[in-house]
């Protein structure tokens, strides 16, 4: 569990670069590791949106 202590405008800033961030390394495995992450976090922030 995720557990954040932001206020909305950052909340809604972090969401953000986590739905648009593009990986661009040499590694595609390491890019699908992060972009994974990336959605996970990206969940954790909309559901932390929403409780708020």
């Amino acid at each position: 569990m995720i557990a954040f202590d932001l206020n909305t405008n950052d909340a809604e800033a972090l969401l953000r670069h986590c739905v648009q961030f593009i990986p661009q390394s040499d590694d595609a495995r390491e890019d699908r590791r992060l972009e994974n992450a990336l959605l996970t976090l990206a969940e954790a922030l909309r559901a932390h949106l929403e409780s708020e």
